[in-house]
């Protein structure tokens, strides 16, 4: 089999219906085709900066050596699995995944008034919940799943006259009960004849 071009995809977000970073209830079960994902009642987290997300795997393994001491088998001890990435919109959604759910208050415009909001920083351990990725390179579709996932690290939040005021968080995904942490769903594009 010769190179393909088509698959080369592009990590773009699909943020044509809704932003490309969605939320909502830890999934049980994790469907097995990218059309048969649901991703209507989630939350969206608009606007994510230009460095994009990026998914960290990262294995542990434990040496095992023979009776010299040499290396003769390597066994997998962890597995880790870290999604980051820096919301560039400050929304109610971002702001509940950045502050945790409990510590952000919205309250709706009025004829006086604009959307408040008011969120708070503290020793708040942030929700286990679903977190979905899409991303479009043309035809091509890529979605990214992780069914059991927790921000676990929020990087600092710029206030400067020369940028966007940002919220950087990374999340720890956790095995779902088949084991596995991330999923990755791709669609080339190209229908058959």
């Amino acid at each position: 089999m010769g190179v393909n071009n088509k698959n080369v995809f592009v990590g773009a977000p699909d943020q044509k219906a809704t932003g490309a970073i969605l939320t909502g209830p830890e999934l049980e079960d994790v469907p097995e085709d990218i059309d048969d994902v649901t991703l209507t009642g989630l939350g969206d987290s608009g606007y994510v900066n230009e460095d994009g997300v990026t998914i960290t795997p990262s294995d542990s393994t434990e040496t095992i050596k023979d009776w010299s001491g040499a290396e003769i088998r390597r066994i997998l001890s962890e597995f880790t699995g870290e999604i980051a990435w820096t919301h560039l919109e400050l929304n109610a959604e971002s702001a509940r995944n950045y502050f945790g759910e409990d510590h952000v208050d919205v309250k709706a415009a009025t004829t006086t008034k604009g959307t408040r909001m008011r969120a708070s920083l503290g020793k708040n351990e942030l929700p286990i919940k679903a977190w979905y990725f899409k991303v479009k390179d043309g035809d091509r579709r890529v979605l990214i799943v992780a069914p059991r996932a927790q921000v676990v690290s929020r990087g600092e939040i710029p206030l400067t006259a020369t940028g966007a005021i940002t919220l950087p968080v990374t999340l720890a995904t956790y095995p779902d009960a088949d084991g596995q942490n991330i999923y990755i769903f791709t669609d080339d594009g190209v229908f058959s004849a």
